[in-house]
């Protein structure tokens, strides 16, 4: 039996160029304009660029995503309304990816709590830049740290949560939303090993981290 985004994701397949369409057009909005364009049409910057900017992770990740990874996204969407939108989806992926592990915890996730509420695109890719960058630059000489997949999954599990359902940290993930966020996790991260075993298990486990962003 197909999963229970499988429907809508079939349903919407037929638009998932003007899908990217209208992301470019929402990531334009929400960005300062000056180098935007060039950035989003750039070819240069794959999914694995440390310093990737958030317009190219975006484009990268829709175009290389497996096809449930975009069906996905669409019902988490469709369910949470504006806190769930795909490019706040995307925007969190993009932190985890580059900061999970590298940027302090509770830095994303409190840029997950205030995004909820002002929706300010701008300032929250401005302080992780700021941030992520800040850490970098003790690193000139020798090789910048990276994260473990497994800290990107669970600082993207927590964020998304904050985000996306308002959960308070170690709250228990309504099923389906869960069904949904390992979908999500597992085409985001599509080209590492037991990208989904990791997420499922980030999941189970949420409950031992709520304290984690307190400290």
């Amino acid at each position: 039996m197909p999963p229970p985004f499988a429907a809508a994701g079939q349903q919407q397949s037929g638009g998932i160029a003007e899908g990217l369409k209208k992301l470019a057009r929402q990531v334009q909005g929400a960005l300062p304009v000056v180098g935007l364009l060039s950035r989003l049409s750039a070819p240069s910057g794959g999914i694995g660029n440390d310093l990737q900017a958030y317009p190219e992770f975006a484009r990268a990740l829709l175009e290389a995503a497996p096809e449930g990874f975009n069906a996905a996204v669409s019902e988490w969407e469709r369910r949470h309304g504006k806190a769930g939108q795909r490019r706040y989806v995307l925007l969190f992926l993009w932190m985890a990816a580059q900061g999970g592990g590298v940027v302090p915890g509770k830095s994303l996730a409190n840029a997950a709590r205030r995004l909820r509420v002002t929706q300010d695109i701008e300032i929250e890719v401005e302080r992780f830049e700021n941030a992520r960058d800040g850490i970098y630059k003790e690193y000139v000489y020798v090789e910048k740290p990276k994260g473990s997949l497994r800290d990107k999954m669970d600082i993207a599990v927590d964020c998304l949560c904050r985000l996306s359902l308002g959960l308070v940290d170690g709250a228990e993930v309504p099923e389906d939303d869960a069904a949904l966020l390992v979908s999500i996790l597992a085409g985001a991260f599509s080209t590492e090993p037991n990208a989904e075993e990791l997420a499922r298990t980030s999941l189970q486990q949420r409950a031992s981290r709520q304290d984690t962003y307190a400290v």
